[in-house]
């Protein structure tokens, strides 16, 4: 993992001393795969959402799976799939000479409200982020109206005071990562400077769209099977978000 040796650790109500989190004035979360389990959200709604489009047709069912790297058979995309990382707006252009590319992402999109899962520790650590008055946002390539359903159906924007100050996405004006201004618009929206802001996320992407618009560090989270490839963007490596509670010395290193 990569040292945090440029970053001033602040006293913050409820954590514990040099807690991860307490080295920054607000945090700035992906959604899939770091907020949200992807696997348990988004596999059976893709899955669901490709035979739903492609009916009783196996070849154009195979067509669109092949597309957006997704294995029908395993229920899962493939490593680093498009389906994954893509954005919506090139998801669609890849999909067009196959499919109504619009119709099976709201497909998945609707069927994903059945199956939001939170990725392990999320709760708790947007609870006590929000006891210890760390603003966060979220910026995804998600689109608006999906995001706000998903995080609704999570318990997350019906706390008072809000869990999650902020959720910009592909479709809010600032464009997608890994370009900037998705993040510099979070930090704004949070009334922080984006230099005294994290950046954490599981793809290249995010730790690209932090750098990028000068956050204060990127943080990235995942088990070493499914992040190890991003690993040089980060300036720290955690295995879960449990670690932003814990103390950076006792956050263990992936190998």
């Amino acid at each position: 993992m990569a040292p945090l040796n440029h970053l001033t650790f602040a006293a913050r109500a409820g954590l514990p001393p040099l807690a991860l989190a307490s080295a920054f004035d607000a945090i700035i979360f992906d959604k899939d795969g770091t907020l949200m389990n992807f696997a348990a959200s988004w596999n059976p709604a893709i899955h669901a959402g490709i035979c739903e489009r492609s009916g009783d047709d196996l070849q154009l069912r195979e067509r669109i799976a092949s597309t957006i790297g997704f294995d029908m058979n395993e229920r899962q995309p493939l490593r680093d799939a498009p389906v994954i990382h893509a954005s919506n707006a090139e998801l669609l252009e890849m999909l067009e000479p196959h499919t109504d590319g619009r119709a099976l992402l709201d497909a998945c999109a609707r069927r994903v409200i059945e199956h939001a899962t939170p990725a392990a520790h999320a709760d708790t650590v947007l609870r006590a982020l929000c006891d210890a008055q760390i603003p966060c946002a979220v910026a995804t390539n998600d689109e608006e109206s999906s995001t706000a359903q998903q995080l609704r159906a999570l318990g997350w924007l019906h706390h008072e005071p809000p869990l999650i100050g902020g959720v910009l996405c592909c479709d809010s004006g600032h464009g997608g990562k890994p370009e900037p201004g998705m993040v510099l618009a979070a930090a704004a929206r949070l009334g922080v400077d984006v230099s005294r802001c994290a950046m954490v996320g599981d793809s290249a992407a995010d730790l690209l769209a932090g750098r990028r618009a000068g956050c204060a560090a990127t943080l990235l989270v995942g088990p070493p099977e499914a992040v190890a490839q991003h690993a040089p963007l980060a300036d720290h490596w955690m295995r879960d978000l449990g670690e932003l509670l814990r103390p950076v010395e006792d956050c263990p290193a992936a190998a």
